[in-house]
């Protein structure tokens, strides 16, 4: 029966953290604009940028710390007092975290470094000041 609980836990959880996440990644992006002068997905500070909700979001994982950069979908900086953030790191099979970010300041959140390989992929989780979860996902290249 243990066993049984324990694939059934492992499933939902599978589905709760992959299946939120496909979710975003299919969101119909109605309501902003997608040119290329509204709407520039490059990473400004060298991480990887994924779409996390109403954030474009840049993950950046150097100098032992985990570093997320938000802005808008009009591209100007998002203050992040108030916010938090989760990242899980899934290496293979293997996972590392999830870590916590805090407010570092400005469009930031920093937390503990995290290592990311060519084909890991990152799970972030992030809540605004008014308690709005949204999830993405970052695949390291």
């Amino acid at each position: 029966m243990r066993a049984y609980k324990a694939v059934i836990s492992a499933a939902v959880l599978s589905v709760g953290v992959f299946g939120a996440g496909a979710a975003f990644a299919a969101d119909g992006h109605d309501g902003h604009d997608h040119s290329a002068a509204k709407h520039d997905h490059s990473a400004s500070a060298g991480g990887i940028v994924a779409e996390v909700g109403d954030y474009d979001v840049e993950l950046v994982a150097a100098d032992g710390k985990t570093t997320l950069l938000l802005k808008d979908h009009d591209g100007k900086e998002a203050v992040t007092d108030g916010f938090k953030a989760s990242v899980l790191v899934l290496a293979g099979s293997e996972r590392q975290g999830p870590f916590d970010l805090t407010p570092a300041g400005g469009n930031k959140l920093e937390g503990k470094g995290v290592a990311l390989k060519a084909g890991d992929k990152a799970v972030v989780t992030l809540t605004d000041k008014a308690g709005k979860a949204a999830q993405g996902r970052f695949e390291a290249k």
